[in-house]
């Protein structure tokens, strides 16, 4: 009596077990489609790479050492935020400099003028303080005999102190302005040590350490806007003509078997000379899950080709036992069969083509689930 009410209690935890495991598994559908036909062929897959559609390499503007950097990959920052500043104590060393050499030459630039106004109302004044005033009144006497006798012409030498006074106040006006482009020059650099976010993005890949010294034209960083991603491929020449901008094609990423829509972006004007091939982008809807760096195909027309009747079904038709692709067919007295196919192509609307293992006109399931079985059904 006890070993048949524990079998019972083993048989029926086994049934709810069952029951649960059921539960998890996603309803299969009972639904019966027909299988059509679509056109396919006419296309070539070429395959390329997704990237950012913006994209940019930050690189040094000035020597200096890696002060500051702001993060890691995969950090999102805004536009204007500071992403990498370099050491900046040899440029504010060179300013303060620059500012000294700006405030000689003002001081400079203000003598000038006070000697030139000096000479303009009391002329050879320089030349009286030093001899006196004595020789000074000599001079009225004799600088007119002297001008008789050929000897001098105060009026030229006037002349000749003017322009020699106004000749500093200019020099001066030289120095001032070779001190502002100094401080200019040095305040850029400074502006420089700091590279900021030119867009709202994601630093995708880091080239420096904190502490590490950098040259001028050396990489620190790369940023991109990964909300917006594109397929970039190298298109035969041949198929140039079989698209235009806006025009969408079909495109599959490797990260499944399901096909999106892809619409032509951008296509070079000129084709590489050693490949014979021209650089086509291709627009990735939103939300697409593409990875920057990750493998893509796309869904070429071929001028070449004509398109053929094949035998199409959708996604949701298609079990995988193991590595193999299949479909459960549906007798005229409702029994399913499980019948392994070979695919091909994807048709325009996304269904998938069947090369063999299936007709038109077959009836199959719609949605078969993983515990669908073969056999007639309840």
């Amino acid at each position: 009596m006890t070993r048949s009410r524990t079998f019972s209690t083993l048989v029926a935890l086994a049934l709810a077990a069952s029951a649960a495991a059921s539960a998890q598994e996603p309803a299969a559908s009972t639904e019966v489609i027909t299988v059509q036909a679509a056109k396919i062929g006419g296309t070539v897959t070429v395959g390329g790479t997704v990237l950012p559609e913006k994209i940019v390499n930050l690189s040094a503007q000035i020597p200096g050492e890696v002060e500051q950097l702001a993060g890691l990959e995969g950090d999102a920052f805004k536009a204007g935020d500071v992403l990498i500043v370099l050491d900046t104590d040899t440029l504010m060393a060179k300013r303060k400099a620059a500012v000294a050499g700006y405030n000689s030459a003002l001081a400079g630039h203000q003598n000038a003028v006070v000697q030139f106004n000096r000479e303009v109302q009391t002329p050879n004044s320089q030349a009286n303080a030093m001899t006196g005033g004595m020789p000074g009144m000599f001079s009225m006497f004799t600088d007119p005999m002297r001008s008789m006798m050929g000897q001098g012409n105060p009026t030229y030498e006037r002349h000749s102190n003017l322009v020699g006074q106004g000749t500093q106040i200019q020099v001066a006006r030289d120095q001032i302005a070779q001190a502002e482009a100094a401080i200019r020059e040095v305040d850029e650099a400074i502006e420089n040590a700091a590279s900021k976010a030119p867009f709202d993005g994601v630093i995708v890949k880091k080239m420096v350490e904190v502490g590490d010294i950098v040259q001028p034209g050396m990489p620190l960083l790369s940023f991109a806007d990964t909300n917006k991603m594109q397929i970039q491929v190298e298109m035969p020449s041949r198929l140039i003509s079989a698209i235009r901008q806006g025009d969408q094609v079909q495109a599959r990423l490797d990260r499944g078997r399901g096909t999106l829509t892809a619409t032509v972006s951008r296509i070079f004007p000129m084709a590489e000379q050693g490949g014979h091939t021209t650089t086509v982008k291709f627009d990735l809807p939103d939300e697409s899950g593409a990875v920057s760096g990750m493998y893509a195909e796309v869904q070429i027309p071929d001028p070449s080709e004509y398109a053929q009747d094949m035998a199409v079904v959708p996604d949701s038709a298609i079990v995988w036992r193991g590595s193999l692709p299949a479909v459960f067919l549906v007798g005229d007295d409702g029994a399913l069969s499980m019948k392994v196919v070979r695919i091909g192509e994807r048709a325009a609307s996304g269904k998938v083509s069947i090369i063999s293992g299936l007709k038109v006109g077959d009836r199959i399931l719609a949605q078969p689930g993983a515990s669908t079985r073969s056999g007639p059904q309840g």
